[in-house]
């Protein structure tokens, strides 16, 4: 049956890698791991380790209590649930709906209950004491000079106690209630059986040891939390267990110990009685953290597998299908497979306390109960995904759950915020129908939740969507001094280079039109040629498509020619000759269409106006006595500079006689001599366009 998404896993090929796609390309998001599953939050569904959501039953309050706390709890040989609670301590006997009450035990909080064919153990801490009761009687058969007893397991064919402080190990043989281990820490926190070894979880170093038969002790890790106060062995030999950092002190509420939360996936205010937990713990590699819950793995390998931020793990048990973790704050249930989890279930009690048998019984705080998982219900769980995030706006299509699942439900809910917030679209209705679409508009950010019954699954959600295809970013446009092109590779010889002859693209002649300069990060090297004018521009697609550029020229008039169409790269170097001397600018389109056919976007800017001048300066001679005026004169540029020479000699530059070379028009002096000499004088506009003019000096 179908898998849902949940952070939305489009194939990331074709988000991260742009090039290899387009806007206009539909992509999925495809969920089908447990993995991925683990990632959103379920009420009543389950994420199996195969990597399928399935509806389970609920946990149900099935006796409520009067003591505020129930504490630990074992199975009899009849199948009842045996109890025992705090403030005051008393030992319960449930079965069904109904409590009875056993016996009151001495103290004030018991800490382990665990049937055995000759009686039912109680321990109790505050004193720390070992109690049996059994035909109507309670019997004290231990007792601690201090400290007090925290757990009871059979190991060995005898029982163990765990007691602290100091950290040791009590066993209940022939001989009575004896010390057997001795351990390096404050308290023997919890115990759980593993083959042919007890394991221990410490209080104070957070330590997990190893015991084998003869009581010798190995350390398995020494974590860096404080506590282990709960520990599950896995089937592989792997130990799952709940650490601790600190010890949450207990505040009292402003209002008769009330505290009321906001439960967002519910949509539901929850008030529950009883203390809150202060969560301001000391910092664990540089970080805060009120639990985790980790793995060592069979080689000794300690694993972090979740990180409680906000809630307090305090119990946990393998349920045949993954580890449950009961949390407090908020009662919860998480159920954890390879290496993830996800919200299993949400309680009506402040912190689930305590997990019976394989899962099906919980104990729990705030107020005290035991809750049962129900057989046979009808009722359907929920389960909601991350919010996924776009980096783009999606258009979305068509879902698809697979298999159809009878009585399965699903909904949609977009947004802008990387979160769901208020500014987030209402859910749409549900839609029971395996395949259908998404009735939402485009967003960069969609959530969705489904019902599903009890004893159905589901094995992947597919929803389909493509980019918004968004117009391109022309960001500039550059058009170089009169002359300069740039190259790649630069000619056979000199600075100064010639184009190839004008071909059937049109008038315009081009240099470097086939060089792709989209991935480079500079122009070329400078070269020069005279009468080109060089167009480079920068410019990008929202979508990260591949833009293509026609380019035209547009006289101040209003005319344009166009140059060149189809452009793959970012630079042209035109020759500007086939102009008509005047004032013109560039025009520049960008266009997505090669990977949008149907929605291509295009987007249009213009150059800064520049002048083109193919035509020279003109030259004149005037004699004043020994000096010669020249006035060099262009149409449309500047002159840039004269130089004479007289009888071939070397060339001299002029100096203007206004002492600045920047005018259309310029006048110089130079010497004049006679004896039948040939005086040269050259100009040349800012344009490279050059005139050379002569005269005879008698």
């Amino acid at each position: 049956m179908n898998r849902l998404l949940s952070l939305v896993i489009i194939t990331l090929a074709l988000l991260l890698n742009a090039s290899a796609g387009s806007a206009a390309q539909t992509r999925r998001w495809i969920v089908d791991t447990a993995k991925e599953f683990l990632k959103g939050r379920g009420d009543g569904v389950a994420v199996t380790t195969d990597g399928r959501l399935e509806g389970i039953n609920r946990w149900d309050v099935a006796v409520p209590l009067d003591e505020p706390v129930v504490v630990a709890g074992g199975i009899d040989d009849d199948g009842s649930l045996i109890i025992g609670t705090g403030h005051p301590a008393n030992l319960y006997r449930i079965k069904g709906d109904r409590a009875e009450l056993l016996t009151a035990i001495p103290g004030e909080q018991v800490t382990a209950v665990l049937p055995t064919p000759e009686g039912v153990l109680v321990a109790t801490v505050a004193p720390g004491v070992l109690y049996r009761w059994g035909d109507g009687q309670l019997e004290e058969i231990g007792r601690l000079g201090e400290g007090g007893i925290w757990d009871l397991v059979v190991f060995d064919g005898s029982v163990v106690a765990a007691a602290g402080s100091p950290a040791a190990l009590f066993r209940l043989g022939p001989k009575g209630f004896r010390r057997w281990t001795e351990l390096p820490d404050v308290h023997a926190r919890c115990l759980e059986v593993a083959g042919d070894s007890l394991l221990v979880g410490t209080s104070g170093k957070g330590l997990i040891l190893g015991i084998n038969r003869a009581g010798q002790m190995s350390m398995l890790t020494d974590s860096p939390f404080t506590e282990i106060s709960d520990m599950a062995a896995g089937e592989d030999g792997s130990v799952w267990a709940v650490a601790l950092v600190g010890e949450p002190e207990e505040l009292s509420s402003a209002k008769n110990g009330k505290n009321g939360s906001k439960d967002e996936a519910e949509g539901a205010t929850v008030t529950t009685e009883g203390a809150s937990l202060n969560l301001d713990l000391p910092k664990v590699n540089g970080k805060t953290a009120s639990s985790e819950l980790v793995r060592l793995t069979p080689e000794g390998a300690l694993l972090s597998v979740h990180r409680f931020s906000r809630q307090v793990a305090s119990a946990v048990a393998r349920d045949g299908a993954g580890i449950l973790v009961g949390t407090g704050f908020e009662g919860e249930v998480w159920r954890f497979v390879a290496d993830g989890g996800a919200r299993l279930a949400s309680i009506d009690a402040v912190q689930v306390v305590g997990i019976v048998g394989n899962g099906d019984i919980l104990l729990a705080q705030g107020p005290a109960a035991v809750l049962r998982r129900q057989s046979g219900g009808d009722d359907s769980g929920r389960f909601r995904s991350e919010a996924a995030r776009f980096t783009r706006p999606m258009r979305f299509g068509e879902f698809r759950v697979f298999p159809e699942a009878e009585g399965l439900r699903i909904r949609f809910r977009t947004g802008a915020s990387e979160k769901p917030d208020q500014s987030w679209m209402p859910w749409v209705e549900w839609s029971s129908e395996a395949t259908g679409r998404v009735p939402l508009p485009p967003a960069r950010s969609l959530q969705w939740e489904i019902e599903l019954p009890v004893g159905e699954s589901l094995d992947r959600v597919e929803v389909a969507m493509a980019e918004i295809n968004l117009p391109p970013k022309i960001h500039s446009i550059s058009v170089e001094d009169p002359g300069v092109v740039y190259l790649a590779a630069p000619p056979p010889s000199g600075p100064v280079i010639d184009a190839e002859h004008p071909d059937i693209s049109g008038i315009f002649t081009v240099i470097d039109e086939k060089n792709d300069r989209q991935a480079q990060s500079t122009k070329g090297k400078k070269y020069y040629r005279v009468g080109y004018r060089t167009v480079s521009w920068k410019a990008e697609d929202s979508n990260d498509d591949a833009l293509r550029f026609d380019l035209s020229v547009e006289r101040r008039d209003g005319f344009r020619l166009p140059v060149r169409d189809r452009i793959d790269g970012s630079q042209l170097a035109v020759d500007t000759t086939a102009l008509p001397d005047g004032v013109y600018r560039f025009l520049l389109s960008a266009t997505d269409a090669p990977q949008n056919p149907g929605t291509a976007m295009e987007t249009a800017a213009p150059s800064r106006w520049f002048t083109i001048d193919n035509t020279p300066p003109v030259i004149e001679f005037e004699a004043e006595g020994e000096i010669w005026t020249v006035r060099a004169r262009d149409a449309s540029s500047p002159i840039a500079s004269v130089e004479w020479s007289r009888d071939g000699d070397r060339w001299h530059h002029l100096a203007p006689e206004d002492g600045v070379l920047d005018g259309v028009e310029e006048a110089f002096n130079m010497p004049r001599e006679s004896g039948g000499h040939l005086v040269v004088v050259r100009a040349m506009d800012r344009h490279h366009n050059r005139a050379t003019e002569g005269v005879v000096e008698e």
